[in-house]
This record gives structure tokens, C-alpha cells and sequence, in this order.
């Protein structure tokens, strides 16, 4: 599984979402509430499959989920229930897909690793958005 690009775009997010609009972050647009709800259901489903898989103690993808929710939606408010809904919501439809850790558990679980690189490459573009030269 090539986690070590999701994981660094994920980071970056992270810390970058900690800053505020004033310093040159854009303003959230209905682009970035969709690739948020989108990593949200990913990371959900990826950590169905993990617990699945490795039990309740691997709470691997859990932990970047808090960290999503930590800086970019730290108070109450819509966007953080609009995530964590979708997180519950796909964890939940995905442990009712794979009721057992087979090969194709695994195998999805590397595929939600994927989207979930794609999905922060867009929401880094959003915090680090190409300039004209």
C-alpha cells in the first residue's frame, strides 16, 4: 500500500489548515467541502477495513481522521458533524461490505489509500495553489 504520499499531503494539510485566511489561505469553496466530506468517507472506509483486519486497537486511519478534524474543523459546528457522518457512515457500510479480512478486504483497503492520495493532492491545491509565473 503507498501510504507515504497520502500520509505526507495528509500532514501537510494539517498543519496548513491550522492557518488563517489572512496569511494567504483561499477561501473554502464547495470544491474543498467536497473533497473533505470525499477524505472523510475514505479514511472511514479504509478504517473498517483495518479493524477488520487487525482488530479494534488498530486505530490507524482513525487518528488521521481526528487529526482532519483537528484543523480544519476544530469547532462544533456543521463541517465538523458533516464529517464525522461520513466517516461513521462509510465505516459502517463498508464493515457490512467485508465481514471477514480476506484478500479483497486487503485489497480494498489499498485502494481506499489511493483515492485518499488523490483527494489530498486536491486539497493541497487548495492550500498551495499553483502561481503563474
Amino acid at each position: 500500500m503507498k501510504k507515504t504520499g497520502f500520509h505526507a499531503l495528509l500532514i501537510s494539510l494539517a498543519i496548513m489548515g491550522g492557518t488563517s485566511a489572512a496569511q494567504g489561505i483561499p477561501s473554502r469553496g464547495p470544491d474543498y467541502f467536497r473533497d473533505a466530506a470525499d477524505l472523510a468517507r475514505v479514511l472511514g472506509s479504509a478504517h473498517a477495513i483495518r479493524v477488520r483486519c487487525n482488530g479494534n486497537g488498530d486505530q490507524y486511519w482513525r487518528r488521521y481522521m481526528s487529526d482532519m478534524l483537528a484543523y480544519e474543523a476544530p469547532e462544533q459546528g456543521d463541517l465538523r458533524r458533516s464529517l464525522v457522518r461520513e466517516f461513521n457512515d462509510s465505516y459502517k457500510r463498508v464493515s457490512d461490505t467485508y465481514p471477514v479480512c480476506d484478500a479483497s478486504a486487503v485489497a480494498a483497503e489499498s485502494r481506499y489509500a489511493e483515492d485518499g492520495q488523490a483527494i489530498s493532492t486536491r486539497l493541497a491545491a487548495h492550500y498551495f495553489p499553483k502561481r503563474e509565473r
